[in-house]
């Protein structure tokens, strides 16, 4: 279910860095240099008509600036929008994004960010980090790093531990595995059921385009059988520490995978 929200006319002037009197529309050039705000952007630090916008650990903030089109995911949804530049500012238009409930301090926090978001009539880079800026209003965004898919992709992994905040549990029921395989497929398992679909990288996340789980669970597997889903299903980021794969959904939750070693079976 989708939802409209008018934030107003966003207009973003980029402040050339070394040059604060400079302004310019993303993708121009001023007299310091080009600026190119294009890429994808995490929040760190945020006030919205003065106040800290609340960043809740496993909700994140992000934004995505590509071509003609804005988005990301604003704490609990997925927002998007369309970028028109007149007279070398940029404004975002069409706003809308998905709707979905979630905790109060998340939703909180979303309301929070999308209203800076609304008051944002300025922009500059500060080294590396973007920052939007409004009466009222610092959004602070650092870069994003794509998912590490050359040593992700073509390995099988096995679960081994279930994530949950500050709690980590061992896994139970048969070996749960994970594959995504180079051609955008997914093979594996929650330790009852079976996993099929394919992917995409989007920002620094891998998301699943198709996703299926065919058998039945019961008991306490049935319960890992949930958290694998959640956290597969819901879109994740990954990083690989040597022969360990540690997934991370939203929410908290995540997923520790460790490689299978080579006399196991690949996934077929």
């Amino acid at each position: 279910m989708l939802r409209s929200f008018l934030l107003g006319s966003l207009v973003l002037l980029v402040v050339a860095c070394g040059d604060a009197g400079q302004t310019t529309g993303l993708g121009a050039t001023a007299a310091a240099g080009p600026v190119d705000a294009s890429g994808d952007w995490i929040l760190t630090a945020g006030t919205a008509i003065g106040q800290p916008i609340p960043i809740v650990e496993g909700s994140r903030i992000t934004l995505t600036i590509e071509g003609t089109s804005v988005g990301g995911q604003s704490a609990c949804n997925q927002y998007f929008g369309e970028l028109t530049v007149v007279d070398g500012i940029v404004r975002v238009g069409g706003l809308g994004g998905t709707e979905m409930a979630c905790a109060e301090p998340v939703m909180a926090s979303e309301s929070a960010y999308l209203t800076a978001l609304g008051a944002v009539s300025g922009a500059r880079m500060d080294g590396a980090t973007l920052v939007l800026l409004g009466p009222g209003v610092e959004l602070r965004y650092e870069p994003l790093a794509p998912p590490p898919t050359a040593e992700l992709i073509d390995t099988t992994w096995i679960l081994d531990s279930l994530v949950q905040g500050d709690a980590v549990a061992s896994t139970i029921g048969e070996p749960a595995m994970l594959r995504l395989n180079a051609d955008g497929s997914l093979e594996g398992s929650t330790g009852c059921r079976e996993l099929t679909g394919r992917y995409v990288v989007r920002a620094d996340e891998i998301v699943f385009t198709e996703f299926g789980a065919e058998g039945e669970c019961a008991g306490g597997p049935a319960d890992q059988d949930t958290h694998v889903v959640d956290v597969l299903g819901d879109g994740f980021t990954a990083t690989v520490d040597g022969q360990q794969l540690t997934l991370t959904g939203k929410g908290g939750r995540g997923l520790i995978y460790g490689a299978a070693p080579p006399d196991v079976e690949p996934i077929e």
